[in-house]
């Protein structure tokens, strides 16, 4: 005797008609169909069936996370070329997302998400556009969670910005401060410059930054004044 839940694929009723008659003989005990008379041919089937179900929906959930395994950022499709750029002010440099699968790789440009961490390059689907001068422009493509990133820099007239710490040097201590100025041009530019760090070991209140744990981070100060943006970044060591 074979005991099957009301809740199947389709009603017991119907896959047992397909089966043809008179293979099942039905009562309703509880809310429970008990299958008389079931022999094994057709038990067989049924076991199959519902073992067909379960693989399709475990490869079915499996579908639709789709979620890569990497993304790289390169200045040509399908991951070729560089993940170096430069980009001249008021110019534009196109950028591809390649994501990676178990099933090999995809072009994702149009469905990741862009973003640039200064206001001198803009980035939209990909195309960056030099607004300022800037050096160490991190443009970053994420898609499901997963990320990857480009670095450049924007050229163009002018000296761009100088940025500078007090204590002096790229190697800070570990639960110390360091404030970093700026200068465009040789004008101080400090209190417009806002600041920004790659890593959450070094955070900033204006421009003064705290330093908290172990390892390295990209500072970079960003410039806006109108239609005039300068940018400039600075690797630093924390330990």
């Amino acid at each position: 005797m074979v005991q099957c839940p009301t809740a199947c694929g389709f009603p017991l009723l119907q896959f047992c008609e397909l089966l043809g008659p008179p293979s099942c003989r039905f009562t309703l005990r509880r809310g429970v169909f008990i299958m008389r008379n079931f022999d094994r041919k057709y038990s067989l089937i049924a076991a199959v069936f519902v073992c067909l179900l379960l693989m399709i929906g475990v490869a079915c959930k499996g579908f639709f996370v789709n979620q890569p395994n990497s993304l790289t950022v390169t200045t040509g499709a399908n991951g070729g070329g560089s993940n170096t750029f430069t980009v001249a002010t008021g110019q534009t440099v196109k950028l591809y997302a390649t994501a990676t699968y178990s099933s090999g790789n995809k072009d994702v440009t149009n469905s990741a998400t862009w973003q640039s961490s200064t206001p001198c390059a803009t980035v939209n689907l990909g195309t960056v556009k030099g607004v300022g001068v800037a050096s160490g422009v991190s443009v970053t493509a994420t898609l499901n969670g997963i990320g990857g990133s480009a670095t450049g820099s924007v050229t163009g007239n002018g000296q761009g910005l100088v940025i500078s710490s007090t204590p002096s040097g790229t190697t800070f201590a570990n639960g110390s401060q360091a404030t970093f100025s700026a200068t465009f041009n040789g004008t101080d530019v400090t209190s417009s410059t806002s600041w920004t760090s790659s890593s959450n070991i070094a955070t900033f209140n204006n421009n003064v930054a705290s330093f908290s744990g172990t390892g390295s981070a990209t500072i970079t100060g960003s410039y806006v004044n109108g239609n005039t943006c300068a940018g400039a970044s600075v690797n630093i060591t924390i330990q």
